[in-house]
């Protein structure tokens, strides 16, 4: 007898839960002290762009210091200038980009620049007809290490993506400018 007394109130918690998750989910940054996770379908964070690595046929990273713009063509990838960004491997760094994916979002402080004013690293990434597939600025580390903070135009938050996704270009350019942060 006890067992069914408790059903209803088990019911009741359930639909309690699940209504302050819909709540939770449809809430932005905001709601979240500025923070908040995007995800897909699948549950996997939320790609930030729609191509793939194919289509590039245009990779330009600059600095403040420096810039340098990689060219598919027919004997692979060439950089102008020449001898910028040696040992940058476009195709690997490619792979990984085109799916690169925003772990957090966050409402930025004005008293905060978070690496991005002026950005580290800009990356622009065109295809063969010059449409631009992807553009980023790329900030400081986020305090926990692991994660950097980028801003995509248009956008006025910040996300965070993992700093292994912007890590080989930043070591290319650090190359050419020694005073960036070490990635």
């Amino acid at each position: 007898m006890a067992a069914r007394a408790l059903w209803p109130l088990l019911l009741a918690a359930g639909v309690g839960l699940s209504a302050w998750q819909w709540r939770e989910a449809a809430e932005g940054p905001a709601g979240h002290g500025g923070h908040t996770h995007l995800h897909d379908d699948a549950g996997k964070p939320a790609r930030l762009y729609s191509w793939d690595a194919a289509q590039a046929a245009q990779v330009t990273l600059a600095t403040a210091a420096a810039s340098v713009t990689l060219v598919r063509g027919g004997q692979g990838w060439a950089a102008t200038p020449g001898g910028r960004a040696d040992g940058f491997d476009a195709v690997q760094f490619l792979a990984l980009f085109s799916q690169a994916r925003s772990d957090r979002v966050l409402v930025p402080h004005a008293d905060e620049s978070y690496g991005l004013n002026p950005p580290q690293l800009w990356i622009d990434i065109r295809d063969a007809a010059g449409q631009r597939l992807a553009h980023m600025a790329v900030g400081a580390l986020a305090p926990d290490g692991l994660g950097r903070y980028v801003q995509l135009p248009g956008e006025a938050h910040i996300r965070i993506i993992p700093d292994y996704q912007t890590r080989t270009p930043m070591a290319a350019m650090l190359q050419e400018n020694p005073n960036a942060e070490t990635p």
